[in-house]
């Protein structure tokens, strides 16, 4: 229970640094990498094969991951800099979400596919 504990620990931190305070020039990568890594750690908890394996939940939190990084490219508010490594790291949900998918959920994976497309093509960066 420890271990769990300290996985949200770190990810809402995480997270909550990189919604809601203002960012330091320099500091950006590290801001995002800390948000991302801590909610790939989570959801990778939930997908070992162990008595905590919940698909449902590694799928929750890889989503959370990828529509805060979305959100965050899209905001004209936030920093060129800033957006350009969002969409850097985007990937990273993405794949994992395309892993998780596999062939079962070819049209989840494919409608989030299309949302990057269509924000990279409409962005700019």
């Amino acid at each position: 229970m420890d271990k769990t504990r300290e996985l949200y620990r770190q990810y809402f931190l995480a997270e909550d640094r990189f919604l809601n305070h203002p960012l330091i020039p320099g500091y950006e990568q590290d801001v995002i990498i800390e948000m991302t890594q801590a909610g790939m750690n989570l959801a990778a908890y939930y997908g070992q094969l162990t008595a905590v394996r919940n698909p449902l939940l590694q799928e929750l939190f890889l989503r959370r991951v990828f529509f805060h990084l979305l959100e965050t490219i899209q905001d004209n508010r936030q920093s060129r800099i800033f957006r350009r490594i969002c969409l850097d790291y985007l990937y990273c949900p993405l794949l994992a979400l395309k892993k998780l998918y596999g062939d079962n959920h070819t049209d989840k994976f494919l409608a989030l596919k299309q949302n990057l497309l269509q924000l990279q093509h409409s962005s700019g960066l």
